[in-house]
């Protein structure tokens, strides 16, 4: 039987839509190197040819997932119509909303990263989400300097602090959730919010009480 050479990028690109469609399907866990190769068709040392073991692919796979986000945002970040807060609300807004249009797929990778044993996938997805979003979050930021609603002298590191105390938050949402702490801790986090929305204020130079940047209801969603 002939053996089928892809070039690189088609055959790595063909393990990330097995692993998502298999992820998806039946998670993280449940689903074997081998079940992947036998998808894909090729040998299991192929699959070590591209990917160092199962959780190298989900890093790669949520590298993948955060690159299209900044692409289906990139129209938002570009609309001439929106001030720089609406624009901001709007971004923060649909990431919220993908993230409850994906939530299994969410939840599965929250189990997985906020092992003990993967700190180092921690820090790398972390990296990655500020290499993809805080750009977007920059040009929003020089935006809101050039029309006065915001008061930033350096817009690119004050983009990567508002990203950072996002992803701070995500971070206590994220192990409440997993420890079945969400009903118990729901007043806290709603408190989370408000004092991040007013930290972002503040780091923006942004008048009090102008953004609102997650929506409470949305948050009690995932506590349901």
């Amino acid at each position: 039987m002939t053996r089928t050479v892809k070039p690189y990028d088609e055959r790595h690109t063909e393990f990330l839509d097995v692993a998502q469609r298999l992820f998806y399907s039946q998670g993280f866990d449940n689903t074997s190197v081998g079940e992947i190769v036998a998808a894909v068709g090729v040998a299991k040392g192929t699959f070590y040819h591209y990917f160092d073991s199962k959780s190298d692919l989900l890093s790669a796979l949520v590298e993948r997932v955060y690159a299209q986000q900044a692409a289906a945002l990139e129209p938002l970040v570009a609309d001439e119509g929106l001030s720089a807060p609406e624009k901001l609300e709007r971004l923060f807004a649909a990431i919220g909303n993908w993230k409850a249009a994906n939530r299994d797929f969410v939840l599965q990778t929250a189990r997985i990263v906020y092992r003990d044993e993967n700190a180092l996938l921690r820090a790398r997805m972390t990296a990655e989400a500020t290499t993809m979003v805080a750009p977007l979050y920059a040009r929003i930021i020089r935006q809101g300097v050039e029309e006065g609603a915001f008061d930033v002298a350096y817009p690119e590191e004050t983009a990567e602090i508002v990203l950072q105390m996002g992803l701070g938050f995500s971070d206590a949402f994220a192990r409440a959730l997993l420890k079945g702490q969400g009903g118990e801790m729901l007043a806290t986090l709603e408190r989370r919010v408000a004092a991040y929305e007013r930290s972002v204020e503040r780091v923006l130079g942004a008048p009090a009480g102008s953004l609102t940047l997650m929506d409470v209801t949305q948050l009690r969603i995932w506590f349901m």
